[in-house]
């Protein structure tokens, strides 16, 4: 057996030996060029290998080529036509000229009704393109964008299946709705429902000039999303699918039992109290358990998440199409009957030129979500689980689930036996368009679009049965929900392009839309269904009155727009766009607002003094925009006239309550808030386009803003929405982009970074203050929603340093140990009236995303960072106080570095329980922590089949690829909560006390086939 491999061996050495012997080698020489001269750092590659190099500063090369047939090199540089040159056998010298590629400079971007080449635009866009959707593990396409764009803010603290992260626009401008304007194929919806694999592109308008065409829509920033078309050639069909597998990331760390019991005496000694616990129970704690942390208990170690999708598209005869069909599957990580998020998307996309003048078109999508979650509210679950101490098991040896530390329920039963809740949502969205061009230079368009909604949620709550005494979950419920919305937008436009003499371009649009949107929705539930099975509102033995509700409501829109464009030889641009909108939240005398816009852009690389310098700087633009758009977001549909509402208890007579009536609140002087945007951007391209620099700086004013001031008690009605506050939202954008070869590898980078802060400029001298463990406020010449707290200053170390301080007088007993608070009036004491200062903000600065691509001979690499650069996030309750509420727990690792009399340089303060606690629980700065980020949220390789395997079982292309997605995140932010973790701005929510469904990793395997 040995002979016989050494027999093998020398073979092979033979065989490359004679291969180096008699394989001829020769050595091309060349150069490769463009009508500007030599070409810098361009690609020579043989076709077909790997074998390649690049070009020297003069354009010149050399490549060794094995063999003496025709080989056939391939010449290519960023911003220029490919060329392929066939060398003859004895061919050793070659010269190659490259043409500029003008379809790259005429890349078009998708614009308010209609599209613009990208060098002519003069507001601020950002364009995001499919590659961004590409083998990331997201259940929505919010979450795909993140990162990829400066000055588009996504926020996803929980990874819950059916979730929807927070996002805007540059920040907040306003005290009311900050949410972009989403139009998906010319229709105004969510991206919720758009199936990620079928988005060709995305536009971000973020100034008045880009988006000031949707007037009193677009305060808050557009987001246009414009979905796959077929390409001409034979019908082509797609299959892509990804399997993954989801992890938790964030949980708190628990300190171990018996490092709990030790913490537990400790706490009540310095409390006045006696021990709890025994050196000997300590020391079994820490030999024997129990160590459980329930919070970990209710959650899997990892869930499964899959997607399928399948799409044909071509374009042949006028007709063009897309259809694609896809599902989602998102199985969720806590425990229980298969709890999870499924959806399932269909659309279909067809365009029909009629002649040459008559254009059909039709963008149809559905979308169905099914969720499956648990029957309660998810901050219940996590709560208690926080709080309850590690030597208490979650499940006892005979299976039972306990009931310990003052629980009456058990997470984990909840989870298990106590029901569940379905939701069934769905949308229908799709547009009908008819194009006719009667004349040359003129497009008139009408469009008819619109979507349906309907939202259908199943509660059944089911009772549990303890083994153990005390147990509260002994009752049953059965809630239904129903809501269904209609929204229609039609709208019709006339596009006029004239080329006016020599190189000056002309264009103006016209249109009127009108939007309307009507919604009902009602809900019933009803307790004690017999047997505790089959549950439906039938089998319920009461009904409950107070649960039982129905109602409805409709707004609408109406409006005219135009917009203005002249291009003076590609180097003057103007643009001028002009919105009226009426809407039906405002009395007929306020109603309507004019929002116009203006904007300049100088293209100053066409201009014959920067000739010498395009060798260097390729394209350079300057641009700047004025406009002014409005806001009518508020809830209060109809608070411009007083309403008559009935209750059965209005009145009281003789301590009996008697049916009554009253008016509403109202203000038929409140009009639109009005933000006035400015911008002032550079474009920047160098090296022959290969790195390009975009950078905007902006300034945004909201004012007249609706507020709910302060009136008279004896007014009597609340408080109606007066246009009474001003806000100023400041801030800059940098995007930068290189792509380059070196020899037979494609490189790109791309890199944005933003920031804005906002201010509040008036709020006609009033100050709100809102929140309750975290307080937040409203005040002139501070961001908005500031948080608003004590100032801590270390922590006591003596009596006499107490006895010579300023101390709480909410607290009894302050004690060495405890935290130190700032006099701000210096009265010698704290109190929340007088000493509490602005602590900071929660909104998120310095937004960040780095982006690498590499492709080598089938081979393919990306990477994506996304991170903030400054955050601070105030959280309080369980999740970082020790025996919170005097609670039996919890205690973190972190609390084992308290302060005692020989850690005086502790992180924590001294332990305490029940009032002595009072002091360090105060609502101070000593609760905010520094959130700021840096997440590898994905990383991907994958290979390409060489299609000269795959065309021979009939497909065209086929890809694997294996990804991962949050996989790793730095932060000084560790106290087991993703940095992402948000509230509500007013300082409410279960995400500030951290009771929330932890971010997941996903590591996933794909597969895309074309054929």
């Amino acid at each position: 057996m040995m002979k016989n491999y050494t027999k093998f061996l020398s073979l092979c050495l033979l065989a490359l030996l004679s291969t180096g012997l008699f394989a001829q080698e020769r050595v091309i020489k060349g150069t490769v060029t463009s009508e500007d001269g030599p070409l810098i750092g361009a690609s020579v590659v043989e076709k077909g290998t790997s074998n390649g190099t690049i070009t020297d500063i003069d354009g010149n090369f050399q490549l060794l080529l094995a063999g003496e047939n025709t080989k056939t090199i391939v010449a290519s540089f960023v911003g220029f036509q490919s060329r392929e040159v066939t060398l003859s056998s004895a061919q050793t010298q070659i010269e190659v000229m490259l043409e500029v590629d003008y379809a790259s400079l005429e890349e078009v971007v998708v614009v308010g009704y209609g599209t613009k080449k990208k060098v002519n635009l003069t507001g601020s866009i950002s364009q995001v393109d499919e590659q961004a959707f590409k083998g990331k593990s997201v259940t929505n396409s919010y979450q795909a964008l993140q990162g990829e764009a400066p000055g588009l803010i996504i926020q996803q603290g929980t990874s819950e299946p059916g979730s929807v992260p927070q996002i805007n626009i540059r920040g907040l401008s306003t005290i009311n709705g900050n949410t972009p304007l989403i139009v998906v194929d010319g229709v105004i919806s969510s991206l919720n429902n758009v199936n990620p694999n079928n988005i060709e592109s995305v536009s971000v308008l973020k100034d008045a000039a880009s988006a000031a065409i949707y007037g009193s829509r677009a305060a808050n920033g557009v987001i246009l999303v414009t979905t796959k078309s077929g390409e001409p050639g034979k019908p082509k069909f797609t299959y892509s699918t990804m399997m993954g597998i989801q992890q938790p990331t964030n949980f708190p760390k628990a300190a171990d039992s018996w490092e709990y019991a030790t913490l537990r005496n400790e706490a009540l000694v310095n409390s006045g109290l006696s021990p709890a616990f025994t050196p000997e129970q300590i020391l079994g704690f820490k030999e024997n358990g129990p160590n459980t942390f329930h919070y970990r208990e209710i959650f899997k170690d990892q869930a499964a998440q899959s997607s399928h999708n399948l799409s044909m598209s071509g374009a042949d005869n006028g007709l063009n199409y897309f259809m694609s069909l896809g599902y989602l599957d998102q199985n969720s990580l806590f425990k229980g009957p298969d709890y999870g998020y499924k959806r399932y998307n269909f659309r279909i996309n067809l365009s029909k030129e009629i002649s040459d003048k008559l254009k059909v078109s039709g963008r149809m999508s559905f979308a169905r979500n099914d969720i499956k979650d648990h029957a309660w509210w998810t901050e219940w679950l996590i709560e208690p689980t926080v709080r309850i101490p590690t030597i208490y098991d979650i499940v006892d040896e005979n299976g039972d689930y306990t009931l310990v530390s003052g629980s009456n329920g058990n997470s984990l039963a909840r989870l298990e036996q106590g029901g569940s809740r379905t939701s069934q949502n769905d949308e229908a969205l799709g547009n009908v368009s008819l194009e006719y061009k009667p004349i040359d230079g003129l497009t008139l368009r009408g469009v008819l679009g619109g979507n349906i909604t309907s939202n259908q949620t199943h509660q059944f709550r089911k009772a549990i049965t303890y083994a153990y005494p005390g147990g509260g979950d002994n009752q049953n419920s059965v809630t239904d929900q129903y809501s269904r919305s209609l929204y229609l937008n039609p709208y019709v436009t006339a596009n006029y392009q004239l080329e006016l003499f020599d190189n000056h371009e002309f264009e103006v649009l016209i249109g009127a839309s009108s939007e309307s949107f009507k919604t009902q929705f009602f809900g019933v539930t009803g307790l004690d269904v017999p047997g505790n099975e089959f549950g439906v509102i039938g089998n319920t033995s009461e009904i409950l009155q107070s649960e039982t509700y129905g109602s409805a409501n409709d707004w609408a829109i109406n409006s005219f727009f135009g917009r203005v464009g002249y291009t003076i030889s590609d180097k003057y641009l103007f643009e001028a766009n002009l919105r009226y909108d009426g809407s039906s939240r405002f009395s007929d005398e306020n109603r309507w607002g004019t929002f116009p816009s203006f904007s300049l852009g100088w293209v100053a690389s066409n201009e014959a003094f920067f000739q010498p310098l395009t060798s260097v700087i390729s394209f350079a633009k300057i641009r700047a925009s004025w406009g002014k758009l409005g806001n009518q977001d508020i809830n209060d549909l109809y608070g411009y006239q007083s309403l008559v509402s009935a209750s059965p208890n209005i009145y009281a007579f003789g301590n009996v309550g008697v049916p009554g009536s009253f008016y509403s609140v109202s203000n038929a002087s409140r009009t639109w808030e009005t933000s006035t945007m400015k911008n002032i951007g550079l474009d920047l391209s160098f090296m022959k386009d290969q790195l390009n620099l975009s950078v905007d700086v902006f300034d945004n004013l909201t004012e007249d803003i609706l507020l709910q001031l302060p009136v008279p008690d004896v007014y009597g009605l609340g408080q109606p929405f007066q246009n009474a506050g001003s806000v100023r939202n400041r801030g800059w954008e940098v995007a930068l982009d290189y792509r380059f070869r070196s020899g037979s590898f494609n490189h790109s980078f791309n890199v944005n970074v933003s920031d804005n802060l906002n201010e509040v400029v008036d709020l006609k001298g009033r100050e709100f203050i809102s929140g309750g463990d975290v307080q937040t406020i409203l005040r002139e010449g501070y961001p908005m929603y500031s948080y608003y707290a004590l100032m801590s200053d270390g922590f006591f170390n003596s009596t006499e340093e107490i006895d010579a301080s300023a101390t709480p007088i909410f607290a009894t007993s302050v004690k060495p140990g405890d935290i130190k608070y700032v006099d701000r009036n210096g009265d010698d004491e704290i109190n929340y009236e007088d000493d509490r200062f602005i602590v900071g903000n929660p909104f998120p600065r310095y937004n960040f995303g780095f982006t690498y691509r590499a492709e080598w001979n089938g081979l393919d690499f990306s990477l994506f960072l996304q991170g903030l650069g400054k955050r601070s996030q105030w959280v309080r309750g369980e999740i970082v106080e020790a025996f919170h509420n005097s609670n039996e727990g919890p205690v973190f690792k972190q609390h084992l570095d308290r302060w005692t009399p020989v850690n005086t340089d502790a992180s924590y303060p001294r332990l305490t329980i029940g009032s002595e606690s009072v002091n360090n629980a105060a609502r101070s700065d000593f609760w905010i922590f520094d959130a700021k980020y840096l997440r590898i949220k994905n990383v991907q390789i994958g290979y390409t089949l060489p299609e000269t395997w795959t065309g021979k079982i009939g497909m065209s292309n086929a890809r694997f690829y294996v990804s991962g997605f949050n996989l790793l995140t730095f932060s000084p932010f560790d106290i087991g909560l993703d940095p992402e973790v948000n509230g509500s701005l007013s300082g409410a929510g279960a995400p500030y006390s951290g009771r929330v469904y932890p971010v997941s990793r996903v590591i996933s395997a794909g597969l895309d086939i074309n054929f």
